[in-house]
């Protein structure tokens, strides 16, 4: 017999403590009398009944109150802040736009680092998820390859059934795809990015299927599977995905294939980027010879996902004793597959960049968010100066606090918390400035996609930076506040020895500009590496060459004929590529003299040309002589220096010498003086050019002039050659340029967040010579008093900052050379780094900080010096 549980804990739980016992010994005296009585549900019923009557005024607890004194200080600290921001507009300004710029920085710059960190993280096997690179060794150097022979994976397959799944991919190449229509009006389109992946490819790897089963799209050879903004780009916008299944595609106007699937595009963070897929079948339908060739490499990506017990070290051992089945004595002395995690694709630059993607290296985006911080760090120094200045002028509103009773920890809690309101103000506008910077970079830089999102890793970033800048940016300047003493501000002594308080501005003053100086100095010298990239003599010409590819070899006569009729065009070729090797693309081999053995040789590139290449480009010939037959062969070689010098042989002793390659025997008969084959970080290697039949699959075209109507001229030709084909074109200057994508980005964040820190650290000289004037007014007064002029005035200021920064500019020094000197190692073509780079950067940063300075000291020195004289 009990009364009910929940009615008696609600009892309990308002009841006070003096009349708990009585009211609930009378309440539980009639719950027994009435359960003999009555029956147990009426009692249960009255004794719920009479807790409820005794809710009274006078048996509740007293409510205690005290939790709500923090609560209204609270309210009170917020309303003071927000009357100290109106009242100060000046320095809320500047205060807020100061750390807004360094958060906004520094969150810009993390979640940079975070989307490149992010590349290819998504796929469902991640974690086990590897590609087999390939590893040759020379006599002399390791050359690394992101493709393998293509055979690889099948018989991966077929030997090691413990791996989970092992797929291969071909490509990307640029295809023609053309959409049959009634009446023969049929329209073409050029795919970029066209890869060939066999059936395990959709089970390695993400794709979003939007129409079409996933597991039967690629088991026909001639099917097509089209990325969602290929197939709007073909059929319209507002097109059904649907209704394009079973629909007919021509491949470069030959093979009919079957759309079998839609699927989302490749996202912005991942190296594998493709437009159209194809069953890889069709490629080994259609290139028998080199997709069952083991030696060599011909392009072909293998990559394969590891069962949960194995280890990558395992996998690699196992495979380098099993190579031996299938590759040439030679080609097992030479070759290693190895095992790269697919989440280093992106960060490994060991193995190039995949078509449509680029590399950046881990410490690429680790000093990334140093930088970060280090502007997060001149911002919080800037708050802390200016904040720390406006603190005289509130002196005597500590002394009154002090003086009615508040503590040190109430001052300390009131000057946090009006600080931390201008830095949660600070962070809004950071998000918004972020934004814009965000989107003014996905603008410039196609191949990037950043955005502030409210995943978890951004807005950890977010609180993170604004802890840090709480706790750093309100501490100080809030314990300084805290411990005026009452006593000395009514005697006017305001706690600012020169000792002690300037000190610690001055030193956060001359960590500011020693950051700001290591930016300028470095962006002074990257600028200069930059340039040496654009204008380097690359020992070919280029300006004025449009670069468009050939769909159709047969029609290639017919569209030269067609171009030198035009009068805008000064002259044609036609190749397998520029002299420099751009976009990723470039035809390697072997060579050797037949007096070598046949494990050994040195690596070259191979270009392919017609017999007007050389005079095309301007590239001289040292000795021998040119392609004399227009008709392609492959028994004449032109080679360049440095192939001459592997054999040290003189250009005139090269000439009439034979060279075996992987694709057969040939005759030197012309050599021809070395250009960069690649790109400025990498040194002239050995290179081949052939008048082939294979691979001339690009026209250039030298202009007389880029205005629109010479392209229309072109554009016209083409059609007349090639209908129904899509016209297209690159300018090889824009693709050389292209090649230093990452270089480029890097010099460009670097010019802006240098900006970005003189912007912020002057803000900082601003708080800094505000409390010098404000605390030496008297003394300005009685100089002018006893006869200092103006110049004078302004001079004895400039010495303060002069010298902090002078000693900044020595703490940068050695640094910012260390750091450039590292960074310069990179490239093979680099600047030499000299003194006045230097000096220029710290005259640069001086002059910043002066004309800064400058508002602050004039005022000072044209104050009325009596009007000075009286300030207490």
């Amino acid at each position: 017999m009990h009364p009910p549980r929940k009615a008696l804990e609600f009892l309990r739980w308002f009841c006070r403590e003096d009349y708990i016992e009585e009211i609930e010994g009378d309440l539980i005296e009639l719950f027994e009398d009435r359960y003999d009585k009555l029956s147990p549900r009426k009692a249960n019923r009255k004794f719920i009944w009479d807790v409820i009557r005794s809710f009274r005024l006078r048996n509740i607890k007293k409510v205690d109150l005290s939790y709500l004194k923090d609560f209204i200080m609270f309210k009170h600290y917020l309303k003071i802040g927000g009357r100290q921001l109106i009242k100060n507009k000046g320095f809320s300004g500047v205060s807020i736009l100061g750390l807004a710029m360094g958060i906004a920085c520094c969150l810009s710059l993390f979640v940079f680092a975070e989307y490149e960190s992010s590349f290819d993280s998504f796929h469902p096997y991640i974690e086990r998820s590897y590609r087999v690179v390939q590893h040759t060794q020379y006599v002399d150097e390791t050359l690394y390859w992101n493709t393998t022979a293509y055979p690889l994976a099948e018989a991966l397959r077929e030997d090691f059934p413990n791996l989970d799944l092992v797929t291969q991919t071909a490509g990307p190449f640029n295809k023609l795809l053309t959409v049959e229509n009634s009446g023969g009006n049929n329209h073409s389109f050029e795919s970029r990015y066209t890869l060939y992946v066999d059936s395990y490819y959709a089970k390695v790897f993400e794709l979003n299927w939007l129409s079409g089963d996933k597991n039967t799209a690629f088991n026909q050879p001639y099917s097509i599977v089209l990325t969602e903004s290929f197939a709007k780009k073909i059929y319209g916008g507002s097109v059904s995905f649907e209704t394009l299944l079973g629909k007919r595609l021509l491949l470069e106007g030959k093979e009919a294939l079957q759309i079998t699937g839609i699927i989302q595009d490749a996202p912005g963070n991942s190296t594998l980027q493709y437009e159209v897929l194809i069953p890889y079948e069709l490629f080994r339908l259609k290139n028998p010879d080199p997709a069952s060739n083991w030696s060599g490499n011909y392009g072909g990506t293998t990559f394969l996902v590891a069962s949960e017990n194995q280890s990558s070290e395992e996998i690699e051992s196992a495979i380098q004793t099993w190579q031996k089945k299938y590759l040439s004595k030679e080609d097992n002395s030479r070759i290693q597959y190895k095992l790269q995690p697919l989440s280093q694709m992106h960060t490994d630059a060991r193995y190039g960049s995949s078509p449509g993607s680029y590399n950046i290296s881990r410490s690429t985006l680790i000093n990334a968010r140093y930088v970060g911080i280090c502007i997060l760090l001149i911002a919080i120094g800037n708050f802390v100066n200016l904040v720390t200045a406006r603190s005289v002028n509130r002196a005597k509103e500590v002394g009154i606090r002090k003086s009615i009773g508040s503590s040190r920890f109430d001052l300390f809690q009131q000057f946090t918390w009006e600080n931390s309101l201008i830095v949660i103000i600070s962070i809004v506008f950071s998000l918004l400035l972020s934004s814009i910077l965000f989107n003014q970079a996905n603008q410039v830089f196609s191949s990037i996609n950043l955005e502030l999102s409210l995943k978890w890793s951004h807005v950890g970033v977010i609180l993170i930076i604004g802890f840090i800048t709480v706790l750093f940016g309100t501490s100080y300047s809030a314990l300084i506040l805290s411990r005026f003493q009452p006593l000395q501000i009514i005697k006017n002594r305001v706690p600012f020895s020169k000792t002690r308080g300037i000190s610690t501005r001055k030193a956060i003053t001359v960590f500011q500009f020693m950051i700001v100086q290591i930016f300028v100095i470095a962006t002074i010298i990257a600028a200069f590496q930059m340039d040496l990239f654009k204008h380097k003599p690359l020992g070919f010409s280029s300006e004025a060459v449009l670069m468009t590819p050939i769909p159709q070899a047969d029609k290639t006569e017919f569209f030269k004929n067609q171009l030198q009729q035009t009068s805008n065009v000064l002259d044609v070729t036609i190749g397998s590529g520029p002299p420099m090797a751009v976009n990723g693309l470039q035809l390697g081999s072997r060579y050797r003299i037949p007096e070598m053995a046949e494990n050994e040789g040195y690596e070259t590139e191979l270009k392919i040309g017609d017999d007007n290449y050389l005079n095309f480009y301007d590239i001289e010939l040292l000795a021998g002589k040119n392609f004399m037959n227009k008709t392609p062969s492959f028994n004449e070689f032109i080679v360049n220096e440095s192939l001459i010098k592997t054999f040290d042989w003189t250009p005139e002793e090269a000439i009439g010498r034979k060279i075996i390659t992987n694709e057969g025997e040939a005759t030197i008969i012309g050599v021809m003086k070395d250009f960069h084959n690649n790109s400025l970080q990498n040194e002239i290697s050995a290179c081949i050019l052939i008048n082939w039949e294979y691979f001339k699959d690009k026209a250039f075209i030298k202009l007389s002039n880029l205005d629109s109507d010479a392209i229309r001229d072109i554009e016209e030709s083409w059609k007349k050659a090639f209908s129904g084909s899509v016209f297209s074109y690159e300018f090889v200057d824009d693709s050389i340029h292209n090649e230093y994508f990452v270089e480029t980005l890097i010099f460009n964040g670097f010019t802006l967040f240098s900006i970005v820190a003189i912007l912020i650290g002057s803000l900082g000289l601003i708080g800094l010579m505000t409390f010098l004037t404000t605390q030496r007014t008297k003394e300005v007064g009685i100089r002018k008093v006893f006869g200092a002029s103006v110049s004078e005035i302004i001079l004895f200021f400039s010495k303060e900052f002069t010298l902090l920064i002078g000693v900044a500019f020595l703490l940068a020094l050695p640094i910012t050379y260390l750091l450039m000197e590292y960074w310069l190692e990179n490239f093979t073509y680099r600047i030499t780094m000299t003194w006045w780079m230097f000096i220029c950067g710290g005259l640069a940063t001086l002059l910043i900080a002066a004309l800064s300075s400058f508002t602050q000291a004039f005022k000072a020195a044209y104050a009325n010096p009596i009007v000075s004289i009286k300030t207490e």
